[in-house]
């Protein structure tokens, strides 16, 4: 089916009140309920029927919060044919709109974050683009506005704040998302690659290996299907994967030398020539063959290593700075033993943690990216 319009508000009296995932006080989905109301109109768009409350509760079921946060890749948890496919911040760029408007001309809305007011700071909020109209987005905007489905509502007209479209959207997330009685087209999964197909190999500075997913959720090694060495060559299976190679925040399906599949973090990837020579798939290892990320003989990938927020640091937690300098805007602050994903060479940041005047790259859980003290952080 393709994707409909249905249209719901955070503020509806029938979930205004609720408490949003593992929130507390005034963390209710009335208040800051965007996202998860903008993931519900995508899913029942796509034929799933939820509302904001029922969707707030199967997401805690599943541990499909930090706080009040959502964690979007929890959603293929409880719908496997919704995968998460970009997870995109561009607060400090300009958005990628030519993806995003690939991803609309396949039938797949895009979830975006904009600046509700014209304060300073950003005053995050989220919608749901489903069409492009010239230099401006269709949306459907969970805080009511323009409710009547049949009027357009655009994403310029409110939340423009003086920027261009590119600097009006601070994040975009994608997912890929099939009805249940629709599901995506089947990928192969054994043979040899087609003659002259598209492959990137791993740069060779990856020294560490680069870990191939079946979804691009990286809380976790669960999901871990293969780990390519560096200067291994992997085959595109996305006929747009070649555009994708390097790119900074982009992930691409791909195919190991031997057969396995799954994602991979795009910016690790160079292009090479050719595909490489498929043998006979194998089943994916075991998690007993399998070596954790804290393994000692194994230096944990970037994109896997976790440090947390220090006891110490107090009820406010530690801040996390656009910059590396405590002058810089301060973008989110972190609850002492939040966990904080690593951006940066892992060994380097192992030697920063815990050193005075030493700042180490990082992300939060629901995807703030800037810098923390490294007095501030710990090994988990």
């Amino acid at each position: 089916m393709t994707f409909q319009l249905v249209y719901f508000s955070q503020q509806d009296p029938k979930w205004k009140d609720e408490t949003l995932g593992n929130g507390t006080g005034s963390d209710t989905i009335g208040y800051v309920g965007c996202a998860l109301t903008a993931v519900t109109m995508l899913l029942d768009g796509h034929g799933y029927n939820e509302t904001p409350k029922s969707l707030n509760q199967k997401l805690k079921s599943v541990g499909g919060f930090v706080g009040a946060s959502i964690a979007w890749g929890a959603v293929n948890k409880i719908y496997p044919n919704v995968t998460l496919k970009a997870f995109i911040p561009c607060g400090n760029s300009d958005a990628p709109l030519a993806q995003i408007d690939a991803a609309l001309a396949a039938g797949q809305p895009a979830l975006v974050q904009v600046d509700r007011s014209p304060a300073p700071g950003i005053q995050t909020h989220w919608v749901v683009l489903y069409a492009r109209k010239g230099n401006d987005y269709l949306m459907l905007d969970p805080w009511p506005y323009q409710t009547d489905i049949n009027q357009p509502d655009y994403l310029m007209k409110r939340y423009a704040q003086g920027r261009s479209l590119q600097g009006a959207i601070s994040h975009v997330i994608l997912y890929e998302a099939y009805a249940t009685n629709n599901p995506p087209p089947a990928t192969p999964t054994t043979g040899t690659p087609t003659k002259g197909a598209a492959s990137a190999r791993v740069k060779a500075t990856v020294t560490w290996g680069l870990n191939i997913r079946s979804s691009i959720d990286t809380s976790s090694t669960k999901n871990v299907v293969a780990i390519a060495s560096a200067g291994a060559l992997l085959t595109l299976l996305e006929a747009d994967g070649a555009s994708k190679v390097g790119g900074v925040n982009q992930w691409v399906r791909v195919r190991t030398e031997d057969g396995k599949e799954g994602f991979t973090a795009a910016w690790y990837l160079e292009q090479a020539e050719s595909a490489p020579p498929v043998s006979a798939p194998t089943p994916p290892a075991t998690p007993a063959t399998t070596p954790p990320v804290s393994t000692p003989a194994q230096t944990p990938a970037i994109n896997e290593f976790v440090i947390v927020v220090n006891a110490r640091v107090g009820r406010l937690g530690a801040s996390i700075y656009e910059s590396a300098s405590q002058k810089a805007k301060v973008l989110a602050n972190q609850p002492m033993k939040s966990q904080l994903t690593v951006l940066e060479d892992a060994k380097k940041a192992q030697a920063k943690i815990g050193k005075a005047n030493q700042w180490i790259k990082v992300r939060t859980k629901n995807g703030v990216e800037g810098f923390v003290i490294a007095t501030q952080v710990k090994l988990p």
